[in-house]
């Protein structure tokens, strides 16, 4: 009998867990470039540095739901920056180079669930966002504010997540100084997560 109680006790925690803590993946396209379009004239030096490519994001997501349809979001999504420059040192033709720059953001974002239907439930997010970027590119800004939404739709027991999400990031530092490419402050991509 005892066996029987425990039994019944540790498949109702995991259950209530299950439905509590999702664990899963999320990846996506940014929509936006990661870099401003910029032009540095020197004396006989033109330097454009733009993005050429807008790559991919993924990273894990972990989300704790809380009652009357709120919800706590983590992620830790890596996001390769693009970088290209064209320097023209005159009277020498341009020269074009491109590198990817590795990044990884971190947002913590605060959730709304709404239409609580068993299968859809649209939602809102927003919260702070940090980034770690490579040394190359250190003087980009490190934290920021990101907003968005989206639908949280389950089947079974997997739930799949499309969504919009903004990113406003703070001011990066030494943008005047030459060489420094300025950042694209304010950003979009379009995510999906799949988690459990």
């Amino acid at each position: 009998m005892h066996r029987l109680i425990f039994l019944a006790c540790t498949l109702t925690t995991a259950f209530a867990a299950e439905h509590i803590f999702s664990v899963g993946i999320k990846g996506g396209v940014p929509l936006t470039d990661a870099f401003a379009d910029h032009t540095f004239n020197g004396v006989d030096t033109l330097t454009h540095t733009f993005s050429d490519s807008k790559n991919y994001t993924i990273g894990p997501t972990v989300e704790l739901s809380l009652p009357f349809g709120f919800a706590v979001e983590a992620d830790a999504l890596y996001r390769p920056l693009n970088l290209a420059t064209d320097a023209t040192l005159a009277p020498r033709p341009p020269t074009h180079f491109s590198t990817n720059i590795n990044a990884w953001e971190f947002p913590i974002l605060g959730k709304y669930h709404f239409l609580h239907t068993p299968v859809i439930k649209p939602y809102v997010e927003a919260g702070p966002i940090f980034r770690h970027v490579g040394s190359e590119a250190s003087y980009l800004s490190s934290s920021g504010f990101a907003f968005g939404g989206g639908i949280d739709i389950k089947v079974l027991l997997v739930r799949v997540t499309p969504e919009i999400r903004l990113s406003r990031w703070a001011g990066d530092a030494h943008v005047n100084y030459f060489g420094a490419a300025p950042s694209q402050l304010n950003q979009a991509e379009f995510l999906i997560g799949i988690s459990f």
